[in-house]
């Protein structure tokens, strides 16, 4: 059986600002979420899991492929877990 995972619900007050190149994206930390999720859920927006980076190295490639969705016309939600950055699209 196949079920529809549910999003977390993104609490607008915890945003903040991750600066990647050029851009500045928003960005939550959830280190002490229970579980990635495939889907965030901000201001009624869903977004939905696109790939992760370590964060350690993630300069090397992860501004070309946020650029490449914005370019696509997407939102970008980073989310931080584990070492790792998240990029969730709308």
């Amino acid at each position: 059986m196949v079920t529809e995972e549910a999003g977390i619900e993104v609490d607008p007050k915890q945003l903040g600002v991750l600066e990647l190149a050029d851009l500045e994206l928003p960005y939550i930390d959830l280190e002490e979420a229970p579980a990635a999720r495939n889907k965030l859920v901000l201001y009624d927006t869903e977004y939905t899991y696109l790939r992760s980076f370590p964060i350690k190295g993630h300069s090397a490639i992860m501004p070309g492929v946020v650029e490449e969705q914005i370019a696509a016309g997407k939102r970008i939600l980073i989310a931080e877990r584990n070492e790792r950055y998240y990029v969730y699209v709308a």
